[in-house]
């Protein structure tokens, strides 16, 4: 009987052995490494009402979180990879949505990634030119039928440039455009000059071939049991978009920020949209004053357009914001109040919320 259960126990521990080592086995790509994960994160949650006619409060949860690794290649090359997700809706949040992707850098040369991230001319316009809720006006990149750049994207393939004679670096990214098809692709790239400390220079372009125009929604009842109009079928054309902004320091307390930029849409089958061209202007303006952990920004971003060659008053947009910020201990708590206007309509928004990294 001991010799049977002596049997049976070496049996099981051998089993086991060979089990974890399947296992260990199972898990590993390549040479075993001692390079750390690094988990990070931004906490971000606010209360808004957008001052639109019948809507009420609501919570806005962007709070994401994000994992990189690096690993040595040789004495002076590094790859790593980024793994970052989505901003929390109704239905969660995505791993891999946000900024996902894998390079290789180096102290020299700079670095380049693969996946998706933002692209260069977007990380521009959308900070700081678009903070405190200028966006609504000033980046129109992600609306149907308005979409004249890319924000995040995928299928990319980005270089960014170390700082060259201490004072300019510049990025370059191409990839495919709105759809896997030879003829749909995507080119961009920003450049950034620092010709003195308090004082620095942007600009950008992006150029999208056979851009696909997003259709609009199917056909769905409204809350009155009217039928809502049926969907569209999308646009395909070619964009461009240009962008210039300067972000200027006289004092450590105050920061003042301008840009502009503009985009241009032609289509090549316009579908069920009913214009052929369209072009749309923006720019934005904001001050900022620091004082302590506190921090008072006002702004003012306005945009305008031409559909077909005519003025179109459908694309007039204007918001006036103004926040109050102050940082405890890292946390930054804010209050925001942007007057937003469309068509001649004004919409009051009110946010109120917190924001911290980890």
């Amino acid at each position: 009987m001991n010799k049977i259960f002596k049997r049976s126990v070496l049996g099981a521990a051998i089993a086991t052995a060979g089990l974890v080592s399947a296992s260990a086995n199972a898990y590993t790509i390549g040479e075993s490494n001692d390079s750390q994960v690094e988990l990070y994160g931004i906490v971000s949650i606010s209360a808004v009402d957008m001052g639109k006619k019948d809507s009420s409060w609501e919570l806005d949860n962007e709070t994401r979180i994000g994992f990189r690794a690096a690993q040595a290649m040789s004495d002076s090359v590094e790859a790593f990879v980024q793994v970052e997700s989505g901003w929390m809706k109704d239905e969660g949040a995505d791993l891999g949505h946000r900024d996902t992707f894998v390079g290789m850098r180096g102290d020299n040369w700079g670095q380049v990634r693969f996946g998706r991230m933002l692209t260069p001319m977007y990380e521009l316009v959308d900070w700081p030119y678009s903070a405190s809720n200028m966006g609504e006006t000033f980046d129109r990149g992600w609306r149907s039928g308005e979409r004249f750049l890319f924000d995040r994207k995928s299928q990319q393939i980005r270089y960014d440039s170390v700082k060259l004679a201490d004072m300019i670096t510049f990025s370059l990214s191409v990839g495919n455009g709105s759809e896997n098809t030879d003829d749909s692709n995507f080119y961009g790239g920003k450049i950034s000059i620092t010709p003195a400390d308090m004082l620095t220079l942007h600009a950008a372009f992006e150029v999208g071939e056979d851009t696909e125009f997003e259709s609009g929604s199917d056909a769905t009842f409204n809350k009155d049991g009217t039928l809502k109009e049926a969907g569209k079928e999308a646009s395909i054309g070619d964009t461009d978009s240009f962008f210039v902004g300067f972000e200027l320091r006289p004092i450590d307390s105050v920061m003042v920020a301008g840009a502009y930029k503009t985009g241009e849409y032609d289509a090549s089958n316009k579908g069920s949209f009913t214009y052929d061209k369209r072009e749309i202007d923006a720019y934005s303006v904001q001050a900022n004053y620091y004082m302590g952990n506190a921090n008072f920004r006002i702004g003012y971003a306005n945009q305008d357009g031409d559909t077909d060659g005519v003025n179109d008053a459908h694309l007039d947009r204007e918001t006036i914001t103004g926040e109050f910020g102050y940082t405890f201990n890292s946390v930054y708590t804010f209050l925001r109040v942007a007057e937003h206007s469309n068509d001649g309509d004004g919409d009051t928004m009110v946010r109120i919320g917190t924001e911290w990294y980890f």
